[in-house]
């Protein structure tokens, strides 16, 4: 039986938020004081999730969204928001969950705003059926594909190469078969990475598709399997970023930061909040995207062999003695505070989980500053706490919207002993 419905707010899933009867909703697509119908479906905890049904009186913050998946590609959440509504919303969820905490933070610098066609990585569903091949991403809450015709956040590169990668994997995948397509864009273009779901061996036949798709789209490369066992099929250049003086080629599926800009952003935060230090350890480094280039002696710590393997070669190739990398899980092997002396400040940028135990060692150190970047406030706002009770202050922060019109929001923030 549907319910009317009045918004209240909008909750960290992009989920509208709506009180009634002692029951508390959660109804997508919608917006802050908007009356709306919804159909009740299902409990989550002890809310019920409902769909929308009608819109009886719209927000005036509502807008036409731009892309017409919108609604069922589970990629975007946000886009019938007006811009300055939806970032002062995503600016709030890290007040909210540093407030929770008690974490005392300071004015936050202007964020980093998303805009269309700039993201340069895509995770692509491709799966086929018949001689068809979808392609895009799953249905929101299913495992089913939205076939798209282009992606309006990311850049037209990757667009393009929707149409020769349906019709090469046409040829090279069997019939109910899917994969994943990874795509970077490079320096010297674009990087794909074929993941397919099931062990599919590389006939004669296949590998031949595969070269002859890197050649017509032009591809810097082209890789087979997962990440960690991923066989180059053709290379026709390297694939390589450059960081200052330093250039890295980027290990297939590689994690990169979703834009230029905001990785440009965080690398400048990071210049002037750490110009004067000559001693810097970057944890849970990746490919060095953050730190690399700057002057004075840096030690990157990565758990991954790929990405630490990438580092090492651009560092001897570079010619400087004053990068180092290491491979260790900070995870289950944390720094320790005998380790950090060793450091003036300390660069962390750690997946959404956070980085407790990692943290917690650091907060017991005399280390002058610590540069946090981070992809989720919760996990963010509790390591932050922590910080604060070893005696570290929140001086600065500067919110990213890598993701556009999705429920994520980045940040970069330093603490000052």
């Amino acid at each position: 039986m549907n319910v009317t419905l009045t918004i209240s707010e909008i909750g960290s899933r992009g989920d509208g938020v709506a009180e009634a009867d002692g029951r508390r909703y959660f109804v997508p697509f919608t917006l802050p004081g908007e009356t709306v119908i919804a159909e009740p479906r299902a409990k989550r905890g002890e809310a019920i999730t409902a769909d929308l049904v009608e819109v009886l009186a719209p927000s005036r913050h509502r807008e036409k969204p731009p892309c017409a998946h919108f609604g069922v590609c589970g990629g975007c959440a946000l886009q019938h928001w007006r811009h300055d509504a939806y970032t002062t919303w995503k600016v709030a969820q890290v007040e909210r969950a540093l407030r929770q905490r008690g974490v005392a933070a300071p004015v936050f610098e202007p964020p980093v705003l998303g805009v269309p066609a700039e993201r340069r990585h895509i995770d692509l569903v491709m799966r086929r059926q018949g001689r068809q091949v979808l392609a895009g991403f799953h249905e929101r809450a299913s495992p089913r594909v939205v076939d798209i015709g282009a992606c309006v956040v990311v850049l037209p590169a990757l667009n393009a190469l929707l149409p020769p990668l349906r019709a090469t994997l046409a040829d090279v995948l069997p019939d109910s078969a899917a994969a994943n397509a990874i795509v970077n864009e490079t320096g010297n273009g674009l990087d794909v990475l074929i993941r397919p779901h099931r062990r599919l061996d590389l006939t004669l036949e296949r590998r031949e598709a595969l070269v002859g798709l890197a050649r017509n789209a032009d591809l810097a490369r082209l890789s087979w399997g997962d990440r960690s066992n991923a066989e180059p099929v053709v290379t026709y250049r390297p694939p390589v970023l450059r960081f200052g003086e330093a250039v890295v080629e980027v290990p297939p599926g590689a994690f990169l930061q979703a834009t230029v800009r905001a990785e440009q952003a965080m690398r400048s935060a990071i210049s002037a909040w750490l110009e004067d230090s000559s001693e810097m350890a970057d944890l849970f480094a990746g490919i060095g995207s953050l730190s690399l280039g700057r002057s004075g002696r840096l030690t990157l710590f990565e758990s991954d062999q790929w990405a630490v393997a990438a580092v090492d070669t651009a560092a001897r190739r570079w010619g400087t003695n004053r990068v180092k990398v290491r491979r260790r899980d900070l995870f289950r092997n944390p720094l320790t505070i005998g380790e950090l002396d060793a450091f003036e400040c300390v660069v962390l940028d750690p997946p959404r989980a956070g980085a407790a135990a990692q943290v917690a060692e650091i907060a017991r150190t005399h280390m002058a500053r610590v540069v946090y970047a981070s992809c989720d406030p919760g996990s963010f706002a509790r390591d932050a706490r922590e910080l604060q009770d070893g005696g570290f202050r929140l001086v600065k922060l500067l919110p990213i919207d890598q993701f556009l019109w999705s429920v994520h929001v980045e940040l970069i923030a330093l603490f000052i002993k």
